[in-house]
């Protein structure tokens, strides 16, 4: 089949106008790239975060990706923070250029940015990720002038719901896996085990499932670690501190699942990681009320302790108990990049539900199904669960790679003139059926 038919082929089995975009890379499938074939090819990478790092680890983990990938090639990481980057021990003096944003918030659109500096110059350009929104080629060509839709790829969030997207990242269906890594850690000295680890997000963003998400994770690890443990640490983020402190019901809902297993509770309150063990309040003593062997238990509440940076926040995953309660597309991401043998408990958001359900799916979790069942349950005590398969299927390295390299050689061919009137054909239509129609003459 020449190149002409397979297009039309293509067109043909586009689903909606914007799937022609893909039609240049998807030409690309069946060949292979060299890496001699990139030797000068110049890769902008475009980032503006709207709130958290999560969306600049993605974009500093698929730059090392590329990198690593294709040494022959120039990436430049195009963001607004750059100070975020450097949070993370990240050289932003080399490979990076800023952007300065003119809007009110951090979450700016493309049109409300330009290059701080002298303007570099890309083969192609990458969004990553595209948040909440859908990607405009015109507002992008405000700050890139010769940007076109077929050298500018949006990437999505993890499952994403704003298409279409050249990279949709997570997991099911055409997603292409998530952004694993083999970090190399050092023990960290913040508590001693054993200990298990909460990271998750506060009320009153998500209502009051935040709590009911932490007190469900208590009374599961509370009744199994009880029997093994009669001294256990507990890391907690600082909202979870004020509400023990500062809401009567929520201590008193604490209290109820944990005093029969940990009748002594102390806390070492935040702020107060400097000074001696002294700062440890007591929370409550219900010890002389407990008979039997757990009288003599005590759990320790460690508040002072998050937010801690990438590499000591995953130490503290990987040196934790068994089960571990997370939220968010990158905490999650990196306790199975670094301690796949864990029991992952997860904090559904409520605009992640897509991609916990695909995960209760391919896991398979059925835990993962309900907002109920995510954050712990006493029905899975003691289940296990093999995340092997899952991570061989949705390691962004192996079906990403796939993608990326096909990308790639849309753009070293794209001065081939069957494509040059293709793509001029796309960019001056608006419907499927004149863009086949046109093309179709064009080939006669």
């Amino acid at each position: 089949m020449d190149k002409k038919t397979e297009i039309i082929e293509l067109i043909k089995e586009a689903k909606y106008f914007e799937d022609l975009f893909d039609i240049p890379w998807k030409l690309q499938k069946k060949n292979s790239l060299k890496k001699a074939d990139t030797k000068g090819l110049r890769i902008g990478l475009f980032n503006i975060p709207c709130g958290g790092f999560g969306d600049v680890i993605v974009c500093q983990t698929f730059s090392e990706y590329l990198r690593s990938w294709y040494p022959n090639a120039t990436v430049t990481v195009c963001t607004t923070t750059p100070e975020k980057f450097k949070s993370l021990g990240i050289n932003v003096n080399k490979g990076f250029a800023t952007l300065v944003s003119k809007a009110s918030d951090e979450c700016a659109e493309f049109d409300q940015v330009r290059f701080k500096g002298k303007k570099p110059i890309f083969d192609m350009m990458i969004i990553v990720p595209i948040i909440n929104k859908t990607f405009q080629i015109k507002r992008f060509q405000k700050l890139i002038p010769y940007a076109n839709v077929f050298n500018s790829f949006p990437m999505s969030e993890y499952n994403g719901l704003f298409y279409p997207y050249t990279f949709p990242i997570g997991v099911g269906e055409e997603n292409l896996g998530i952004f694993l890594t083999n970090p190399k850690l050092k023990k960290h000295s913040y508590v001693k085990g054993p200990y298990a680890l909460v990271y998750i997000q506060p009320s009153p963003q998500w209502g009051i499932h935040s709590k009911y998400c932490f007190i469900a994770y208590m009374e599961m690890i509370s009744k199994k670690y009880s029997q093994k443990h009669k001294n256990f640490s507990l890391i907690i983020p600082e909202w979870i501190e004020e509400e023990l402190f500062g809401n009567p019901q929520f201590k008193h809902q604490f209290k109820e699942k944990v005093h029969k297993y940990y009748p002594k509770v102390e806390i070492v309150p935040s702020g107060k990681v400097e000074e001696k063990e002294s700062v440890k309040e007591f929370f409550f003593d219900e010890s002389e009320k407990i008979r039997g062997k757990n009288k003599t238990n005590v759990l320790t509440i460690r508040c002072e302790i998050l937010p801690k940076p990438r590499p000591e926040f995953m130490s503290i995953i990987k040196y934790s108990v068994e089960d571990v309660l997370l939220t968010g597309d990158q905490s999650i991401t990196d306790a199975f990049s670094c301690c796949s043998n864990k029991r992952i408990w997860y904090q559904i958001a409520p605009w992640k539900e897509d991609f916990a359900h695909n995960m209760s799916k391919e896991i398979p979790d059925v835990n993962f199904k309900t907002f109920k069942s995510s954050c712990g349950t006493l029905r899975s005590l003691h289940s296990k669960t093999d995340y092997k398969p899952f991570l061989k299927e949705y390691d962004f390295r192996i079906k990403g790679k796939k993608r990326t390299d096909a990308v790639i050689q849309s753009i070293l061919h794209n001065k081939d003139p069957v494509l040059q009137d293709y793509m001029k054909i796309v960019q001056s239509s608006r419907y499927m059926d004149t863009v086949q129609a046109k093309f179709e003459k064009a080939c006669k």
